[in-house]
């Protein structure tokens, strides 16, 4: 009888050990992680509907052991703050402009150098996609942040009150510059001179002769800066304007592997329908532009080789200062 009680004892403790063990698993299956992403547009602007929908996709895909909150409208950074307060803990995520990486790590401006991106390209290829992120992460990797992908901001253009028709009428002009080594290098090519100044005297400035060009997107264009310009001038693809996808490197990989992949494969995912819509609200906001009060004038295909032999110097300039960098993103684009 004894042994009965004592076989039966052994059995329960060790039911309850297993059970014990099980219920430990599966609480640590269930772990919540809090995402923290900020961003300084309104709520109105394309990127935050992509992030409410990153918001929506993990936390579905997660069954809710990942909890994002969204602070909009710079209520809790601007992007640049953010950027440098990844790794802090207050925040986890954000989608700057790339050039406020560039201002981490010089070499990120491969990315903005004139005609360095292709849209067909971006949209078409994912494997080129993968290996720009790995090439762009490692420049910042040691600021302990980790690039997921890029996403389309823009494409670039140029306004004025005056007719911009070809290059030497760029000759002169004191342009407002999107910021970063590179941009600035590109207008000065054209004999142009560079300047920053916010967005909230760009309006005025133009108004009153203080700049004789603004270099922003589209968006802006008909956000931004209004009537105030009358006159528009791209150069198809010489200026692909992006946001990164920028993360606090600790943070992401102390995450288990499969929250890792679904926020990775989330933003794969969005990317190629963000990059889409983006080059269709180019096309929107120029129509309605045109159709209201401005004039747009484009470089023909025939004249691109022009303006990419006249861009070449900020290429080699670009070099000179990083060389490696520039190494790399040549061996990436051999072929296209």
């Amino acid at each position: 009888m004894k042994t009965k009680i004592s076989l039966l004892g052994v059995c329960l403790i060790t039911v309850m050990f297993v059970v014990g063990c099980n219920a430990e698993t599966s609480g640590s299956e269930k772990e919540t992680h809090e995402i923290i992403m900020t961003h300084e547009l309104p709520e109105s602007f394309f990127k935050h509907d992509y992030m409410k929908q990153f918001k929506d996709l993990v936390e579905e895909r997660s069954d809710g052991r990942l909890d994002v909150t969204i602070h909009p409208s710079g209520q809790l950074y601007t992007d640049a703050e953010a950027v440098q307060n990844l790794g802090t803990g207050s925040v986890h995520m954000v989608w700057p402009v790339s050039v406020h990486l560039e201002t981490l790590a010089e070499e990120y401006g491969v990315v903005n150098l004139p005609f360095a991106l292709k849209d067909e390209i971006m949209l078409n290829d994912p494997q080129y996609r993968k290996d720009l992120t790995n090439l762009l992460d490692s420049f910042v990797e040691d600021n302990g942040i980790k690039v997921l992908g890029l996403m389309r901001t823009a494409e670039g253009i140029i306004l004025s009150n005056q007719e911009i028709s070809k290059m030497s009428d760029l000759s002169g002009m004191k342009i407002r510059s999107v910021g970063g080594h590179v941009a600035n290098d590109m207008l000065g090519a054209f004999g142009a001179t560079a300047t920053s100044m916010p967005a909230t005297e760009i309006t005025t400035s133009l108004s009153q002769g203080v700049i004789d060009g603004v270099n922003t997107s589209p968006d802006g264009w008909a956000n931004v800066v209004g009537s105030a310009a009358s006159h528009g001038f791209v150069v198809p693809e010489m200026q692909i304007f992006t946001y990164s996808i920028a993360t606090d490197k600790a943070w992401f990989e102390n995450l288990p592997e499969d929250l890792q992949s679904i926020i990775q494969e989330t933003i794969d995912e969005l990317i190629v329908d963000q990059w889409k819509e983006s080059i269709e609200l180019d096309k929107q906001h120029l129509e309605e532009i045109t159709n209201d009060f401005g004039e747009v004038n484009r470089v023909s295909e025939s004249k691109l080789d022009k303006w990419k032999e006249q861009t070449e110097e900020v290429r080699k300039k670009f070099e000179e200062r990083h060389p490696e960098a520039m190494r790399k993103f040549k061996e990436l684009n051999e072929g296209d």
